[in-house]
Order: C-alpha cells, then structure tokens, then sequence
C-alpha cells in the first residue's frame, strides 16, 4: 500500500474540518475531509511553536501557530523523539511537524482536531514563509475546483478532472460537497490573502503565480527517487558562489513542472536534506 502524501493545510481550515472517515480495516488510514476537499491522513505543518505542556506522565501538548489559527500536537510514547524535541526547544520556536490525523469525538456533533508527529525538527523563519507560500498556493487550487463543483447541477470526479484537477482534489472535492451543507468559498479566499501579506515583496520577487488547477499525476517510489537525485546533483553543479543554486536554474535545468520542482523541494527540506540561505536558493545541508 503506498504511503499517504502529506498535506498542506492552514490550521483555520483544518480545525473546520467535520467529516471524519474512520479506516475499518487494521494498517488502512483514517481520513479528516475539510471543508474544501483536502482528504487528509497525514499532514506537513511549520509554525511557531509557541506552547507546551505535560497533559499526563507520558503525553505532551504542543501549540504550533500558523497565519490563521494553531495546530495542536499531542506526543506521546510512540513519539518519544518528537516528544523530546517539543519538550527541550525554547519557547517561541520555528517547528516542522510531520505528522497523522487524530480525532476525538465525545459525541456526534463534536469533534477535536489534532496532530500525532512522526517526526518533528527546529528550521529557520524563511521555511516557515516558504510553506505558507506553498499552503496558498494548494488552497487556491481547491478553492477553484471547489468553484468549479459547485456550479454543476451534479458534481462528479470525472468532470473536476476533464477541467485539469488532479483525482485526489476531484475525489476529496465531491466528497466534501456530500457532507457539508453550506461551504464559504470566498472565507477561504480571504484567509489565502491575509496568510499571504506578509510575504508579498518575496512572492513578487520569485515571480510565482497561483496556478488555476493543477496536474498531479502519480509518481512510483522509484521515479520520485530519481527526480530527488536530479534535483540533488543539480544543487549541487549550480552552487558556484556558494549561495546556493537558484529556483530559476533549477526549473530549467530539471525541464520540471513549478508544481513538480516545488513538491520535490518541500520534500527534501522536509527530509533535512536541503535548505534556503536566501529565499529562492538551495543548498545541501
């Protein structure tokens, strides 16, 4: 069974989240369906980190703020790693939380919404900018296939996907519709712009624009690995000044997609592989 992707979701939009399917078979995943179709298993989160405290001997409770709103991260002893981290790093603190959904539900019609990290690291300000830059950029994708959705008389995977969305949005999209009675688009758009205002000098100046729909086709583990590899090398040939190598160089030395570049570079800055000196630039660590 392949590995559920990590998600990048704001907290206001996580914490909104009421559908909740539960796995019904051992080692399946448990899915959280936000309101705008993000059907979520496991999560990326950076913020700041800006509380802890010891909920029983063994259970710790984070706090790890975002632009609108905070995610809650409860480690326990499955997570004595994290735990560790979350308990010794200085208060307020950058935090990368790589992490599954936890749900507790006291009754029907209420629902707690957290995070149990698998691995959980200290990184530095301008990551953090660079995942509310990409947050944005996912959420505006499924608000404008949530768009879409809506003005169709019968909502359906295959049509989301004739207009460029990618199956798992389409998927999740339907299936949100299903649930909720009433979905604010345009809230969404406005908390998109207000998480992005205090990166506008950096997002004008990478050139970025937030792309309508997007094509993400399923890669095999190997065929990921060896786009990995390519990025890797390439940071590596274009580091000259010692500054790292350019997102610009790299996007037309890989041929990739901005999509695919920016997915591969999250994932190797999630791994510890990479990083950004200068907004735009990466190096090897």
């Amino acid at each position: 069974m392949a590995r559920e992707p990590a998600w990048r979701v704001f907290s206001a939009e996580y914490n909104s989240s009421k559908h909740y399917i539960k796995a019904t078979e051992p080692k399946r995943p448990s899915y959280v369906i936000t309101p705008l179709g993000a059907k979520i298993s496991r999560m990326f989160v950076v913020g700041v980190l800006t509380e802890v405290r010891l909920i029983t001997d063994e259970i710790v409770k984070a706090r790890v703020a975002d632009q609108t709103g905070a995610f809650y991260i409860l480690a326990g002893k499955f997570n004595p790693e994290a735990r560790q981290i979350m308990e010794t790093v200085k208060v307020p603190q950058f935090l990368a939380v790589v992490g599954k959904v936890n749900v507790f539900r006291p009754d029907e019609d209420t629902m707690y919404l957290s995070v149990v990290p698998e691995r959980v690291k200290v990184v530095k300000e301008v990551l953090r900018d660079y995942w509310v830059f990409d947050t944005a950029r996912r959420l505006k994708i499924r608000i404008d296939a949530m768009k879409e959705a809506l003005k169709m008389d019968e909502p359906s995977v295959a049509k989301l996907m004739e207009l460029g969305f990618s199956r798992r949005i389409s998927e999740g999209v339907v299936e949100a519709i299903k649930y909720y009675e009433k979905i604010n688009v345009e809230k969404y758009m406005d908390m998109l712009k207000d998480a992005l205002k205090h990166l506008l000098p950096e997002y004008k100046m990478l050139g970025y624009e937030l792309p309508a729909v997007e094509e993400e086709e399923e890669a095999t583990e190997e065929e990921s690995g060896e786009e990995e590899e390519l990025v890797l090398r390439l940071i590596d040939e274009l580091n000259v000044d010692n500054k790292g190598a350019s997102y610009e160089d790299l996007l037309a030395k890989t041929g990739f997609s901005p999509e695919k570049l920016d997915e591969i570079l999250i994932s190797l800055q999630e791994r510890g592989e990479i990083y950004e000196p200068y907004l735009g630039r990466f190096k090897r660590i």
